[in-house]
This record gives structure tokens, C-alpha cells and sequence, in this order.
């Protein structure tokens, strides 16, 4: 099932469904329990946001060149991979409304999982034309996502980070991916050399948002909307942009609840009030700083019904509800 957000782009919802079953078709596994699980994650109506807007980019150019499926596949996998081990790390149970491999599973069945997507994004990398593919890229972009995760959630990390600490983090685990996304478009779009780095800059800046707002809606919604557990990083003492701003502001109020990761769990709802109050309107205005940069960096693209779309998409996002 395509998310009803792509319903008003006919060909890009096409182009999304063909991803789809190109996943299905490779993300096959021997361990049937693990194998239904991996496919229902597949087909529980995530927004497929990164391949879209991959697809998106694509538009500028070249948008039926047939490498799109497939890299848009590849794409897919990666981010699945990276949300089944992040439930791991979150002992999450619902992932887009369903349970999650770990819950159903055992963690060690999710890290195999896991690992087993990170194979399928190289396989699938490897069906693409060797002209269009930059590895060194794909390369560079994984190993940041993986240094993003390590430096939110590290040993190292620091309990409460700076605002730097932190946008240098998501900057790794989110927006990295959204940048391979668009880049990944414009590569295959045939797009010039100014347009390729555009893209590029409006996929970071995009996922610098995203996450921004996905941080706040752990505060503002309820799990039924989020259709995943809500304060989820309070409850897995994880700080984000939301408290380090309350932080800043009553840190004689947040102290006391905030000494370690295990005081952080135990008191998520009064530090969720806190933060409501403090923290919020900060956030929201840093997320609709990076969302503004997204918008400016379509400049070097011209005017058209796919720059409107998607000037309109990353606005949308920054007042999204999940």
C-alpha cells in the first residue's frame, strides 16, 4: 500500500508501487516468522518519502530512466535496515502500527534481519548501471548514518548535548539519507553539476527538518497517531532538540529528573511537561529554519509543476502530525 501522500503524482505513485514490489521480491528470507515480519514493514504504508522525493528530483530530467526502481529499492532497504535495528536499540514494539521484528522476534533475530537489508541495498546497488551509481557516495552517506547514531547514542555521548552535538548527530542518522535520496535522483535524472549538488543540499537540509519534527511530535501526539509508542526517546532516555532547549531555560527544574538515562525514563511524563512548556517553541522555529533552507536550495531548478510540488511537500512536512 503507497501512502495517500503520494496520490496527487500519478506516475511517481506508479514509479513507488514497482519499488515496492521490487523489495518484496528480493527481501526474501529462509526464517518464514522473520521473513512475514521484514514484508509487513514493507507493506504497512510508510511514506516512502526518501524514494519519492528521489523520484521527484528525478523529474528534472530524466524521469523514466529504469535505474529509478531499482535504486529506489536499494533506498528502501537501507532505511527499513536502519529502523529495524533502531527498534532494537529503542526496544520498540510498534513500528508504522504494527509490531516490530524485535518484539515479535528477539533482538537477535532483528540484528540478522538487519544485516540481512543492509545485504539486499549492496545487491541492489550492484543491478544499477555502473555510470549512474556513485559507490564511493553511497559509501560515505552509510558511514555517516551509522557515525550519527553512535554519537546520539554512544557510550561517549553526552547525556544532555549541546545544540551543535545534537544537529551534527541527525545530520548522520536522518538527513544523510534524505540528501543520498535527492542526490541519487539528480544522478539518475541526468541533471547538471549544479543542479546534483542543489539536490543534495535540499535533501540534507529536508532531513534536518524531518527529524526536528519527528522530535516534537513525541511530545505534541499520542501513539495512535504516531502509530508508534509516544515520549518513546524519554522512555529510552534520549535526549533531543525539544529538552536541550528546556534544558537551557529551567535546568533547575529538568536537573533533578534528568542525572542519567535511567532518571530520564523513570520521569518522561513530568520532563514531557516541562519540555512542553519550555522547549517547544524553539524547536519549531529551528525546524522552520532548516525547512526554509530545503525551500532555497531548489533555486537552480526551473520554475515548473514539480518545483511547486515540491516546495509544497517540505512545507507540508514541517506541519505534519506524523
Amino acid at each position: 500500500m503507497i501512502h495517500p501522500l503520494w496520490h496527487r503524482f500519478p506516475t511517481v505513485y506508479h514509479q513507488l508501487e514497482q519499488i515496492q514490489q521490487r523489495l518484496e521480491q528480493v527481501a526474501v528470507l529462509r526464517e518464514p516468522q522473520v521473513h512475514t515480519l521484514i514484508q509487513q514493514q514493507i507493506n504497512a504504508g510508510g511514506k516512502m518519502l526518501r524514494s519519492g522525493l528521489m523520484l521527484m528530483l528525478a523529474r528534472f530530467g530524466q524521469p523514466d530512466n529504469g535505474d529509478l526502481v531499482t535504486a529506489g529499492a536499494a533506498i528502501e532497504a537501507l532505511h527499513l535496515a536502519t529502523l529495524v535495528h533502531d527498534d532494537v536499540l529503542d526496544h520498540a514494539d510498534i513500528r508504522r502500527g504494527m509490531a516490530t521484528v524485535s518484539a515479535e522476534s528477539g533482538n537477535r533475530e532483528a540484528i540478522y534481519a538487519g544485516d540481512f537489508l543492509f545485504a539486499i541495498y549492496f545487491q541492489l546497488l550492484s543491478e544499477q548501471n555502473p555510470e549512474i551509481v556513485d559507490l564511493g557516495a553511497n559509501a560515505r552517506i552509510m558511514k555517516r548514518i551509522f557515525m550519527g547514531e553512535v554519537d546520539q547514542n554512544g557510550p561517549s555521548a553526552p547525556l544532555i548535548p549541546t545544540i551543535d552535538a545534537y544537529l551534527s548527530a541527525i545530520a548522520g542518522k536522518t538527513a544523510a539519507l534524505f540528501a543520498l535520496s535527492t542526490y541519487t535522483g539528480a544522478v539518475i535524472g541526468h541533471l547538471s553539476l549544479e543542479q546534483k549538488k542543489a539536490a543534495y543540499r535540499f535533501g540534507r537540509q529536508l532531513g534536518m527538518a524531518f527529524q526536528m519534527i519527528d522530535d516534537l511530535l513525541d511530545y505534541t501526539q499520542t501513539s495512535s497517531t504516531l502509530n508508534k509508542p509516544a515520549l518513546e526517546d524519554l522512555h529510552n532516555g534520549i535526549v533531543t532538540l525539544p529538552l536541550i532547549y528546556a534544558y537551557q531555560i529551567v535546568p533547575d527544574q529538568l536537573a533533578p529528573l534528568t542525572q542519567d538515562a535511567a532518571h530520564i525514563a523513570a520521569n518522561a511524563e513530568k520532563i514531557a511537561a516541562i519540555v512542553r512548556t519550555h522547549g517547544l517553541p524553539q524547536a519549531q522555529q529551528m525546524a522552520a529554519t532548516y525547512t526554509n533552507r530545503a525551500v532555497a536550495a531548489l533555486a537552480p531548478f526551473p520554475t515548473s509543476a514539480t518545483k511547486s510540488a515540491l516546495v509544497k511537500l517540505t512545507q507540508q512536512m514541517l506541519k505534519r502530525s506524523h
